[in-house]
């Protein structure tokens, strides 16, 4: 039975479906009942008739995937005799049994003369019974051999595909260099076929039966490394995070929620981001290395594993300098910007309360000291702390800022750190406050920078010297 057949067949069955389900058929103007029982009659009649006429084939195609439960190969020319769009499958026979087979569509190519077969199964030859593990989540499958071309489909890692030959195309850079391997013609278990860049690709054999062949242990490697496939899907933080939840001390210059370590298992792109630091790259894929630690195939990153939750990322900069990060993962339930916003929060409530209880406090040694609601300040007749506190090329404004933390010792006798930044001056001025029914206390406090070098970050040592200057303003 030909194409045209099979479509007349196909429109007389829909139209006595029809038929059935009115009950009716209209001649001219008039409209006669139509038994339900004709209506069967009719349908049987034609049902026997498309039987009868399937004998014939209506093309050959070509195995794109194996068939294990009928023992069929990839590359096989099968004649076809039914196509169902219904079903989504075509009717192929058993060569020993000559019992009708169904197979689903995205299986077989579409069916045509033999001889276009036979020159689809050779142009197949060369990846006959070739079959591909993806390395790389969010592999993109592409409608042209090229990088910018629409994408098709995004392969999960470990998604098995077909190739079915190679093709010519630009080939993808690290922005350096060319990248190595090529485009091949792909064919996904669900029926999308498109163009995919082999660099992410392991390919193996696959029997008749399903069953893994040549190159199949190389190709199982990356799917047997449990720890690479842990790392690659957790979300990394710095380390230091955790240190200022437990302690409730969010230093706002150094938790934001764009910083971590993200390992681009959806995007392909790794990036590092910190304070000091801003750093992505596209990658094709990770390498174990001898030492045991996974290399970002072409980036200049490096990861070695401590634990399910604990990591050291490596980074060269673009001098060539290495510098080492500690991450970590943290509970499901953290939320960074929320604790970045009450923290903000939490410095503004202090900071308003400072501003309520004035806002101008009045010292008769120590002069004038105004604060605005948006964080600036006045301060005129301060001649007694020049030049010990304030230098003399200080202007009298600046803006103020509540970004250090007391430490457990003073807690008990002053409120927070103010932190005055004057106008001409280079150093910043810190002073222990505490506000009292009738005004201000204020004491020059002495603030220590640690600089941490295996993160880069800086911490901080607050003390109240000894012989530390107290001044009350009065509000």
């Amino acid at each position: 039975m030909g194409w045209r057949q099979r479509q007349s067949i196909d429109r007389l069955l829909f139209g006595a479906r029809a038929v059935y389900d009115r009950g009716i058929m209209k001649h001219s103007s008039n409209t006669y009942r139509f038994p339900h029982r004709m209506a069967l009659l009719l349908l049987g009649t034609l049902f026997s008739f498309l039987v009868a006429s399937c004998n014939g084939v209506i093309g050959y195609s070509v195995v794109l995937w194996n068939i294990p439960e009928y023992q069929l190969a990839d590359g096989t020319v099968v004649p076809v005799y039914v196509k169902s769009n219904i079903s989504q499958v075509y009717v192929i026979k058993d060569s020993a049994t000559g019992e009708n087979k169904e197979v689903p569509i995205w299986k077989l190519s579409e069916p045509t003369s033999r001889k276009k077969a036979d020159e689809l199964a050779a142009n197949h030859a060369a990846f006959r019974h070739k079959y591909a593990k993806c390395v790389l989540d969010g592999l993109p499958v592409r409608a042209e051999p090229t990088n910018g071309a629409k994408q098709v489909y995004r392969l999960r890692k470990d998604e098995i595909l077909r190739t079915l030959h190679e093709g010519q195309g630009d080939i993808p850079t690290n922005g350096k260099e060319q990248l190595s391997g090529t485009w091949l013609r792909v064919l996904t278990s669900g029926g999308t076929e498109g163009w995919c860049f082999s660099q992410n690709l392991r390919i193996f054999e696959m029997n008749a039966d399903g069953s893994y062949g040549e190159g199949a242990a190389e190709a199982q490697v990356q799917q047997e490394d449990a720890m690479l496939e842990s790392f690659l899907k957790k979300k990394w933080y710095p380390d230091y995070y955790q240190q200022m939840i437990d302690k409730k001390q969010i230093d706002l210059s150094y938790m934001n929620p764009l910083y971590g370590f993200d390992t681009g298992s959806e995007t392909g792109t790794v990036a590092l981001r910190l304070f000091n630091v801003n750093a992505s790259y596209p990658y094709t894929g990770v390498t174990k290395t001898s030492g045991g630690a996974y290399k970002f195939n072409d980036v200049p990153i490096q990861v070695t594993v401590r634990g399910d939750s604990y990591i050291i990322v490596q980074h060269t900069d673009s001098k060539g300098k290495r510098h080492s990060y500690s991450f970590i993962t943290l509970d499901g339930a953290t939320d960074i910007q929320k604790l970045v916003s009450e923290e903000q929060d939490r410095r503004a409530r202090l900071y308003n309360a400072l501003y309520t209880a004035g806002p101008s406090f009045t010292s008769s040694n120590y002069g004038t000291l105004s604060f605005a609601q948006d964080g600036s300040f006045s301060w005129s007749s301060y001649n007694l702390l020049v030049p010990s506190v304030i230098a003399a090329s200080a202007a009298g404004s600046g803006t103020v800022q509540l970004q250090y933390f007391l430490p457990a010792n003073l807690k008990s006798e002053w409120d927070g750190i103010l932190t005055f930044s004057f106008q001409g001056m280079e150093r910043q001025v810190n002073f222990l406050y505490r506000r009292t029914d009738s005004g201000l206390r204020l004491a020059v406090a002495t603030v220590t920078v640690l600089p941490d070098t295996a993160t880069g970050r800086n911490t901080v040592s607050i003390s109240l010297p000894v012989n530390s200057l107290v001044m009350f303003f009065q509000n």
